[in-house]
This record gives C-alpha cells, sequence and structure tokens, in this order.
C-alpha cells in the first residue's frame, strides 16, 4: 500500500513537468509581443514546435528500444526536459526560446511516448487508473505554471517565470529512478500484436482532434481574455482554471471510465462538454468563464480516455505501448499545427471567435470518430506481426 501510494506521487510529479515550458507562454504573450516586437503567428511556434517535436519524437520513439532499456530513456527525457527549461534563465530572446522548445519538445515526447509501456507492463491491474492519475498530473503542471507565470514576471522577472519550471525535473528524476527498476527490453519475445492501418489511422486521428482542443487553448485562451478586456494576471487564472478543471475531469472521469470495458459513453458526453465550452468562449466576456470550466471538463477528461482507449486495443504492454506511441506521433503532428493556424487567424482576423468554432466543429467529428471504438470488436482489428519486437532486438 504504501509503495502503491509512492508510484502515485511519482507519477504525479512526473506529470507536472511535462507542459510548464508551453504553458508559460500563453499568459505572457503581452510582455513576449512587446519585447520581441513580433505577431502572434511567431509567439504561436513556442507552443506548436514543441508539439509537433512531441510527434515527430513519438513517432520515432520505439526504434531507441532497441539501444536502451526504458529506464535509461525516460531518465534521458526528464534530462533534456530539465536542462532546456532552464535554459530560459539564461536568456530568453527568441532564437533561445525556440530552440529550447524543440529540445523540451523531443523530452516530452520520449516521456509520454515511453511511461505508458512503464505503466502497463510494471502496474498491469491499475493501468487505467494510473494513466488517468498521471494525465491530470500533466494537466496539473500546465495549471501551477500558468497561473504562476505572470507573478514570477510581476515579482521575480521573465528568467524566473519563463525558465524556473526546469527544476521539477530534479525530483521526478530522483523518484523514478528510486522506484522504477531496470526494465529489459522484451526484443527476444518472437511475436506481438499491431493493428490494421484503418483502427490505426481512425484512433491517430481521434487523438489529434481531441488533443488539439487542449494545445489550442493552452496556447490562446489567455491572450482571448486579453482581448476581452481581462488584465494579464486575470487571463493567467482563465488558464489555470481551465487546467485545474482538467485535472478534476481527468481524475473523476477515468476512474469511473475504468469501471468498464466500453468507454464510449464517456468520451462522447466529454465531448459535448468540450463543444457547449467552445461556443461559450465565443458568447463574449461572461460567458467565457462558464466556458472555460466546461471545456476543461471535456478536453480534461478526452486526454486521458483516449490513451487509455488506444492501449486498450492491445493485450501486450510493450505493442499497446508501441502503437500508442505512434498514435500520439501523427496526433501530436495534427495537434501541432493547429495552434499555429490560429495564431495566423487571430492576425488576420484580430479576434479568436472563429478559432472557438472551428474546435467547436472538430470535437462534433470527434464524436463520429468515437462512436467507432466499440470493445466487442477490438480484436478484429489486431494483426499478428512478428517484426516489430525483432525490430527492437536488433
Amino acid at each position: 500500500m504504501r509503495r502503491n501510494v509512492l508510484i502515485v506521487v511519482m507519477l504525479v510529479v512526473l506529470g507536472i513537468n511535462l507542459r510548464p515550458i508551453m504553458a508559460t507562454i500563453g499568459p505572457l504573450t503581452d510582455y513576449l509581443l512587446h519585447q520581441w516586437q513580433l505577431s502572434y503567428g511567431w509567439i504561436s511556434l513556442l507552443n506548436g514546435v514543441p508539439i509537433i517535436m512531441m510527434g515527430l519524437g513519438a513517432l520515432t520513439s520505439y526504434r531507441l528500444l532497441r539501444l536502451a532499456d526504458l529506464r535509461r530513456l525516460i531518465s534521458f527525457a526528464l534530462l533534456i526536459l530539465g536542462i532546456s527549461t532552464l535554459c530560459r534563465l539564461i536568456d530568453h530572446s527568441p532564437a533561445t526560446m525556440i530552440a529550447s522548445a524543440v529540445m523540451a519538445g523531443l523530452g516530452i515526447a520520449l516521456a509520454q511516448a515511453f511511461l505508458p509501456i512503464v505503466i502497463k507492463r510494471q502496474w498491469p491491474g491499475h493501468t487505467a487508473s494510473f494513466m488517468g492519475i498521471y494525465v491530470s498530473a500533466i494537466m496539473a503542471g500546465a495549471a501551477i505554471s500558468a497561473a504562476g507565470a505572470p507573478i514570477l514576471l510581476e515579482h521575480a522577472g521573465a528568467a524566473l517565470a519563463l525558465g524556473s519550471w526546469g527544476w521539477l525535473a530534479a525530483p521526478a528524476l530522483l523518484m523514478f529512478l528510486r522506484l522504477v527498476p531496470v526494465i529489459p527490453p522484451q526484443g527476444a519475445v518472437a511475436d506481438t500484436s499491431s493493428l490494421t492501418p484503418g483502427r490505426f489511422w481512425r484512433l491517430a486521428v481521434f487523438f489529434g482532434l481531441g488533443t488539439s482542443g487542449f494545445t489550442c487553448m493552452l496556447a490562446w485562451l489567455p491572450p482571448h481574455f486579453l482581448d476581452l478586456g481581462y488584465p494579464p494576471t486575470q487571463a493567467g487564472l482563465a488558464l489555470a482554471l481551465l487546467s485545474a478543471t482538467e485535472v478534476v475531469s481527468g481524475l473523476v472521469l477515468s476512474q469511473l471510465a475504468a469501471r468498464s470495458a466500453d468507454r464510449r459513453p464517456w468520451v462522447i458526453l466529454a465531448l459535448l462538454l468540450a463543444i457547449a465550452g467552445m461556443l461559450c468562449l465565443n458568447a463574449g466576456p461572461n460567458a467565457a468563464w462558464l466556458g472555460v470550466v466546461l471545456a476543461g471538463v471535456g478536453v480534461g477528461a478526452l486526454f486521458p480516455l483516449s490513451l487509455i482507449i488506444c492501449m486498450d486495443h492491445l493485450e501486450d504492454a510493450q505493442a499497446a505501448g508501441i502503437v500508442t506511441a505512434r498514435v500520439q506521433g501523427v496526433g501530436y503532428l495534427i495537434a501541432g499545427i493547429l495552434p499555429m493556424l490560429a495564431g495566423v487567424m487571430r492576425d488576420t482576423m484580430h479576434h479568436f471567435g472563429l478559432v472557438w468554432i472551428g474546435l467547436a466543429a472538430v470535437f462534433a467529428v470527434a464524436i463520429w470518430l468515437a462512436v467507432g471504438f466499440d470493445p466487442k470488436h477490438y480484436a478484429r482489428y489486431r494483426v499478428h506481426w512478428q517484426g516489430m519486437k525483432n525490430e527492437c532486438q536488433g
């Protein structure tokens, strides 16, 4: 029991590390626009680039399994993430910020690709609940950093507001090394399972569309509140409220969904709430706060449920983890493009109204995709593939 508590704490600390480098940008957009004299399109790179790197890293990460064990790979990911974030303490010029975003995106990609494998392999009886806790901690990290960045900017300066979050990687790395043993690669296993191309792409597009709501709001919710006339502190609090709501929703709905093999009712509920939230964000200053809460509940549940549904498709831990990494890879490429497109739209339209309407339409398409995730039919989408683990073996 005590060890399970420590494992939960470790997953929370790990998850908290994975979003501050992006979540601090939105509340500080006005400061960066003034300092750099650049457009929203340029600022969007600070959120879009790490997400695209998360996608590219996830797509190629499984090849690293033949070079090192999971413990070393995740430790390396935490080091990259921590160091790249701390670089912003020294310099936060555009070039350094974008370079650190690239490196941090790679670290996040590796951590997010390999942690689900560790969770499913080490604690198979708690996969759904531990995944829910871990993903909710990711959103908690976004909430803490979004609320703290404007305060740090005001009282301690831009360097600490942007770069001090890198120190969070140290306790995460120490706890991970203490609690997770060396996990030898399973390259000697003769065969495993994968998914048919049609099912893979359905999962990947679904994950990408759902995650696009999270990434767009992470990037542009504070600037939207600035456009509505709120001060920077309130704009940062709006993102913190969104992230806090996502944490609660992700924990509660993922635990409720864990009680049933069919996750679709919870996914569709989450998407409907997200659509309602987008419409409220577009309805004026007063309704925007309700939109934050509704969108937070919907998007917060959608993120962990998307990963859980993907892991559900395959029984073998390494096969499920590799397929989930690939799904995230394609999905993050989709989700990384949309915030940058939204930044260009803001430069053109001078408001975010069309962005929220577009996301509501995106979530409507995701509902159609989610209807097809019936667990009774998962077996028909599995294919016996001998090459994956042999490739990991080298």
